[in-house]
């Protein structure tokens, strides 16, 4: 055998292995092109398999051996259903070529998401654009320990947009990726909220507003920022829990009868007292319900004493025959038992 006949092997030059489709509407379907190679070599070229890295990539290819000089094909399909924003694909193609087995061959582009697609994952609307979630739910930690959450802006416009925000609480830093979405495309709000900085304990409730575009900053999103920030006990020594404060209330619950809107205010008292042995400090009381006003004589409870905490029902921001069914919170720096709760109930009358 000749050292010519030896060498002789099969070889494949891709014209161009990538393809962009650009931005197109989800509702074309799919959406399909053509790579073509040729075979350089001396022998005929086999296509042995052909495999795309998602589901949503169909490649087809040519069945029979390709002789040298000539074109062989590969089709390949994407299916943009329920995928908005844009995608890289890639399909690997062997082949028995001597020289380099495998190719990747590319597609790119960017779906223009379908109405139905956009109010499933971005069910709510800010001018022309979509926004996945009005409420960024942080989750729950301990004082100084960081938390994340986060929002999607999707852009169904032919214009590239800038998002803003406006009014965000003092103890969040947020950051837009990319800081500027193109047609068709995604981006993403990332908060981190820095407990540190937050002066309030329990349940933090914050809003700030969302902007998808500035060039139309009418077009906005009130988004509720949710966090429940602790106290951290878990460094604290046997000695220094058994010398802790301890709070006690004198009720668990207050009972303001029937209340005539006529009258507004009812009013109730309940007392904090310190059973331990350090200062107790009072780190917030509060309620969800705005009906209720709440002040407290001190937020420290020196041992031994104690602190009157005056609720006001104002049946005037309820509805005649309403039932007053509110929850008031008590949080403390009481290791053992930092959050109390206090029941107000009633009845609201004409």
């Amino acid at each position: 055998m000749s050292v010519g006949a030896a060498m002789a092997a099969p070889d494949v030059k891709w014209l161009n292995p990538n393809y962009d489709f650009g931005a197109f509407k989800e509702d074309m379907g799919l959406v399909t092109c053509v790579f073509r190679g040729v075979n350089t070599g001396d022998e005929p070229l086999l296509v042995i398999d052909a495999r795309a890295n998602c589901g949503c990539t169909r490649p087809v290819y040519t069945k029979n051996a390709v002789a040298p000089g000539d074109t062989l094909k590969v089709t390949v399909s994407y299916d943009p259903t329920g995928r908005p924003g844009r995608f890289h694909k890639q399909v690997k193609v062997t082949t028995n070529s001597e020289g380099k087995a495998s190719s990747i061959l590319n597609i790119r582009g960017t779906v223009i998401g379908a109405s139905n697609t956009l109010k499933t994952r971005y069910p709510i609307t800010a001018g022309k654009c979509r926004v996945s979630n009005d409420v960024a739910p942080f989750g729950e930690t301990t004082k100084g320990h960081v938390l994340a959450a986060a929002v999607n802006i999707y852009n169904p416009t032919q214009d590239t947009i800038v998002p803003a925000v406006a009014d965000m609480p003092e103890y969040i830093n947020a950051m837009f990726r990319p800081e500027v979405i193109p047609p068709g495309e995604q981006g993403t709000l990332s908060m981190t909220a820095y407990t540190d900085r937050c002066r309030e304990w329990g349940v933090v409730e914050s809003r700030f507003r969302l902007i998808p575009d500035k060039d139309h900053a009418d077009d906005f999103v009130d988004v509720t920022t949710i966090m429940i920030v602790n106290e951290d006990f878990s460094k604290l020594t046997d000695d220094q829990r058994t010398k802790a404060p301890v709070a006690k209330v004198s009720t668990q619950a207050l009972d303001f009868g029937r209340m005539s809107r006529r009258t507004g205010k009812a009013e109730q008292r309940f007392t904090i007292t310190n059973t331990g042995r350090s200062p107790l400090l009072i780190r917030r009381i509060y309620s969800a319900d705005k009906s209720l006003d709440i002040k407290t004589s001190t937020m420290k409870v020196k041992p031994g004493k104690s602190a009157t905490v005056t609720v006001y029902a104002n049946a005037d921001k309820l509805e005649s025959g309403d039932l007053l069914n509110a929850r008031i919170t008590l949080i403390t720096n009481s290791p053992d038992n930092p959050t109390i709760m206090v029941r107000a109930v009633g009845e609201v009358t004409d």
